[in-house]
């Protein structure tokens, strides 16, 4: 499916990922388009700078529309004014530690969500301990007095918890689930201001969001649910396979191997020191490569905090399932994107590996869920999704 950037699939899917989000208050249709029309295929420069100007527009608007007492409309600007921020900064790859644009322009992606007043009226924010510091987590809390499920819902490889509102956290209200949105190391504030890299020990980073989850109003502690997307769908199940206070899981895609994700080298996997040479010349000429190998390159040496292709390779290699999948005890739902970009294949093989109840959510092309986490289609996803949840977890209406 392409949105606009017939030449550019990384833009392209961008583009849809970032558009599919006004289903729930992330974009308006128009104003994307118009944007993306403005923007030179494989131009990282072009992109920051069409987003940033049409997130700085609107954040404007919802600033004056605030000012002048109108809530409904302010709301809706500071919405799409955070997902539009955070579109800018995706491709600021090149250099993310020391541009002072990644720091400056996510902030006011929190900024902007944390001004939205539905924001305020129905999340609160919570900060989770970790380690030394505090991860960033909102909660919903819609269950009343009486306990109700609670879905834990954290992202993958480049999210952060403001766009986890767009993803599943609204649709959990819709659906009448508290819902508790975090984000961990290599994501969001934990990388851009702690400098947290990814671990593949996810459990570590799932247990004391479980701990602060049971302190929260309304949670039952026999109904909790962790979802994780794109790289969560390694995530997740990984932290399900040793944390056994989940109900259920959601692999949201399943992703068995990170180091499958990977650029592909020449060598084979046997000859470690040609394919670690190989991934070295990507690296150092991945400016030259199309968009979504250059971006991925880039973006793994920051979230892994690696420099060199040994590095990334090692790296990459500890996220993986195989000898863990088998310990996963609760039921769970792996999902599949006929067209995925990223993970073909991985899915199918999470499926066969677990042993515990599960079930196959199998998305396809012909009904528009093809794409990586069914961007531009995500009521129907979240429609299967709580859907099961319900039915697994015994949830009346």
């Amino acid at each position: 499916m392409h949105v606009v950037f017939e030449t550019d699939e990384s833009f392209s899917f961008e583009t849809l990922r970032a558009l599919g989000y006004a289903v729930y208050g992330g974009a308006d249709v128009g104003e994307v388009l118009v944007a993306a029309e403005r923007i030179t295929p494989g131009d990282w420069e072009s992109w920051y700078r069409e987003w940033r100007a049409l997130a700085d527009r609107v954040a404007d608007t919802a600033d004056a529309c605030a000012a002048a007492g109108h809530p409904v409309s302010a709301n809706s600007a500071y919405l799409r004014a955070s997902n539009y921020y955070r579109t800018a900064e995706f491709f600021l790859r090149d250099d993310p530690r020391h541009d002072p644009r990644v720091a400056d322009t996510s902030a006011r992606a929190i900024a902007a969500f944390r001004s939205a007043p539905d924001v305020q009226r129905h999340w609160a924010r919570v900060r989770i301990p970790y380690e030394d510091i505090h991860l960033e987590g909102y909660y919903l809390h819609v269950s009343g007095d009486q306990p109700g499920p609670t879905l834990l819902a954290h992202g993958g490889f480049d999210s952060t918890v403001e766009e986890m509102f767009f993803a599943v956290g609204e649709a959990a209200r819709r659906y009448g689930w508290n819902c508790l949105i975090f984000e961990g190391p290599g994501q969001g504030s934990a990388l851009r201001l702690h400098g947290l890299t990814f671990r593949p020990d996810w459990e570590a980073v799932v247990t004391p969001v479980v701990d602060t989850a049971l302190t929260l109003p309304g949670v039952d502690p026999d109904r909790l649910a962790l979802i994780g997307m794109s790289m969560g769908g390694y995530l997740a199940p990984r932290a399900a396979a040793f944390e056994h206070r989940l109900a259920a899981c959601i692999a949201y895609d399943g992703v068995m191997n990170m180091a499958d994700a990977m650029p592909k080298t020449a060598s084979s996997e046997d000859d470690s020191t040609a394919r670690a040479a190989e991934m070295d010349t990507l690296i150092a000429h991945r400016s030259q490569a199309p968009t979504s190998q250059r971006w991925v390159l880039s973006n793994a040496m920051w979230v892994f905090g690696v420099a060199t292709g040994r590095e990334l390779l090692d790296e990459a290699a500890r996220y993986d399932l195989t000898e863990v999948a088998g310990l996963v005890s609760c039921p769970m739902l792996v999902c599949e994107a006929e067209d995925d970009q990223f993970f073909q294949g991985q899915p199918a093989r999470l499926y066969a590996a677990l042993n515990q109840p599960k079930t196959f959510a199998a998305f396809t092309s012909a009904e528009g869920a093809g794409e990586h986490c069914h961007e531009g289609a995500l009521t129907l996803f979240h429609q299967r999704m709580f859907d099961w949840l319900d039915d697994t977890l015994k949830v009346t209406r």
